[in-house]
This record gives C-alpha cells, sequence and structure tokens, in this order.
C-alpha cells in the first residue's frame, strides 16, 4: 500500500499452483477419504492429525456440535472413538462419490456411511497444497427413517445439526449467497442448476433420499415442486470459497415447509463449482438433528411465507361480428 501510495508498483500477485493432472488429483483425492477410513477402524485418531486441515470447519451431527478447529475435531472424534479399546466398530461406506475441481487443487466428497448401527450422511471439501491433500471443511448427519423422523418433528425435537455455528460469509462469496437464497422460495432454480451436471447429488434428511445424477434428481425434484417446497433462514449463513477459488460451500439453518407438511428445521449445506464469472450448484445437503422435545419449536416460528396464488387473467369481452353487407367502408385518406 505504501509503494502504490508513493507511485511504485504494487507487488506482484504470488503465482497460481500448477494444475495436477485430472486422473491423478481424482486418485489421490479419493485415497484421502479411504485413509480416513482406515485410520478410523483402527481407531488411531491420532493419524488423523495430519489429514485435516487448520483451520477446519465441522457442522454436526448433534445441535451443538459446530467446530472451527483441528484439535476441537480431534477431541470430539475421541469421545466417539476410543483409540484404547481393543475392538473398535467398522465403518462401512455405500456411496462414496468424488470430484475434482478443474486444475485439481480442490474436490469435493460425499458418502452415505454405515456406523454401530447408525447410518451418517457426509460432505466434505478437500483441499490439495503442496501435492498433500486434506479435509478443510465437513457436514455430517445422522440419517433417521421417515416414520421416526416424523414422529420426533411431531414432538418438535427437530433442529438443524451444528446450530452452534457461528456466521462468517468470505466477501468473495457474497454472490453465492445471493444466488441460493433465490433458491429459497424458487426451488426450481435450485433444481435447473443441479440437472444441468452429470455428477450433481442431493442428499435430503431421511433415509432413501440421496438422488445422484441428472435422472435422478429430476424424479425427485418433480415431486419437490408440486408439493410447493420453500424453505426460510432460520440461523446465521456461513460461506467460504477454496484457495484455488474453484469451489465454495454455504451452511445455513433453514426451515422447510411444502403442502400438507409440517415445517421442518433442517440444515442446508450447498456446495458450487466456478462457472465462468458465475457459480453453479452441483451438490445439496439437507440435514436434520434430533433433540430434546421442545427444541424445534423455535425454529417453526421462521416460515417462508406462502406461495402466491396463480394470477388469473380477466376474460377479454368477444368481439362482435361485423355485418359486410350493412357495413359502411372506410373513406379514402
Amino acid at each position: 500500500m505504501l509503494a502504490a501510495a508513493c507511485g511504485g508498483a504494487p507487488p506482484p500477485a504470488a503465482p497460481a499452483a500448477p494444475a495436477v493432472d485430472a486422473r491423478t488429483a481424482e486418485k489421490d483425492a479419493k485415497g484421502l477419504v479411504v485413509e480416513i477410513f482406515q485410520t478410523l477402524d483402527r481407531g488411531n485418531t491420532d493419524s488423523m492429525f495430519s489429514l485435516l486441515a487448520d483451520p477446519l470447519t465441522v457442522l454436526g451431527p448433534h445441535r451443538a456440535d459446530a467446530m472451527t478447529t483441528r484439535s476441537d475435531a480431534l477431541v470430539a472424534l475421541g469421545k466417539i472413538i476410543d483409540p484404547r479399546a481393543k475392538k473398535h466398530p467398522q465403518l462401512r461406506s455405500t456411496a462414496l462419490a468424488v470430484a475434482v475441481s478443474p486444475g485439481g487443487r480442490s474436490a469435493w466428497a460425499f458418502d452415505v456411511v454405515h456406523f454401530e448401527g447408525a447410518t451418517v450422511a457426509v460432505t466434505a471439501i478437500l483441499s490439495n497444497a503442496s501435492d498433500l491433500w486434506s479435509v478443510t471443511t465437513a457436514a455430517l448427519a445422522l440419517v433417521p427413517g421417515p416414520a421416526r423422523a416424523k414422529a420426533e418433528s411431531a414432538r418438535d425435537a427437530i433442529v438443524p445439526p451444528g446450530g452452534a455455528a457461528a456466521g462468517k460469509v468470505d466477501p468473495a462469496a457474497a454472490r453465492l449467497v445471493d444466488d441460493w437464497k433465490k433458491g429459497l422460495l424458487d426451488q426450481d432454480s435450485w433444481g435447473i442448476e443441479l440437472m444441468s451436471q452429470s455428477d450433481a447429488i442431493y442428499a435430503g434428511p431421511t433415509a432413501g433420499q440421496v438422488a445422484h445424477g441428472k435422472q435422478a434428481i429430476k424424479q425427485l425434484w418433480k415431486a419437490r415442486i408440486k408439493a410447493n417446497v420453500r424453505e426460510a433462514v432460520s440461523g446465521p449463513i456461513s460461506a467460504a470459497i477454496t484457495p484455488d477459488g474453484q469451489l465454495a460451500w454455504l451452511s445455513a439453518p433453514v426451515t422447510r415447509v411444502a403442502d400438507g407438511e409440517d415445517p421442518l428445521p433442517l440444515r442446508s449445506f450447498a456446495v458450487y463449482e466456478k462457472d465462468g464469472a458465475a457459480w453453479k450448484l452441483i451438490l445439496l445437503h439437507e440435514a436434520l438433528a434430533i433433540d430434546a422435545p421442545g427444541s424445534g419449536t423455535a425454529y417453526k416460528k421462521i416460515v417462508p411465507a406462502a406461495p402466491a396464488p396463480p394470477r388469473v387473467e380477466p376474460a377479454k369481452p368477444e368481439a362482435k361480428p361485423v355485418d359486410t353487407a350493412t357495413a359502411k367502408p372506410r373513406p379514402a385518406k
């Protein structure tokens, strides 16, 4: 700044990291995810240190779960997996998908994992620095069956996972936030973006609601639009862009309503890919957490407005037929 004020040239920008071969990047990004699963299977949580970035954002799976440092995440993980135990619970991956951004310096991952009789949906953002991959952001949520979700909703026990998260929006992601907000009431805009990409994913809050690819999302979104699904933000929004500028994520508590359904508090976690000067939605993960009865009441008070009824155009009066035999000709100019 001082050099610019004195008329000197500004310091040169840091050179961009060289691109990585797409196949190599995808292989290494998947390798990171597999290594994390193997490390957890062994109960060796100390070995997770090098696989996680710092700072690290972790959301879920419970109401109070929201961490912003690697050390906090490892402490929380140690409460679930005891490294001193002789036998550790095994993780079973059932829907792993990893997609690398152009340049091979960032990636997103999604999976549905079975762990100790529970089903957990995981969305993660991965980053490649000096050819070493690490997790920078993760959203985790327990996936109950529809019957249990309905019963807990009736008790107002449904809340967004990671409800203790503080909102922080990277200024570079401001446009992305505006685009995402448009989809809250115009859900078709989200669907169009997701359906435009073959590797897009939608993951809903209950079991059996994962749609991968254009056709699967099209079928799900058709029902979503028919039910007049709409959402309202019920808490702070967070958004950030990966260091390479190719991926971005957004997270916010929302309350979702639809025709014939009670309001449902959720966490919306969206992943966007750079598309020229704009951003395009590639993954939408909606998740819930089950807490004490009554804990979801406050969220249900923040609901979107009802859709406006379709406008009916007034009928135009019918034109009277002209009797050509008696009609007077128009005078010539």
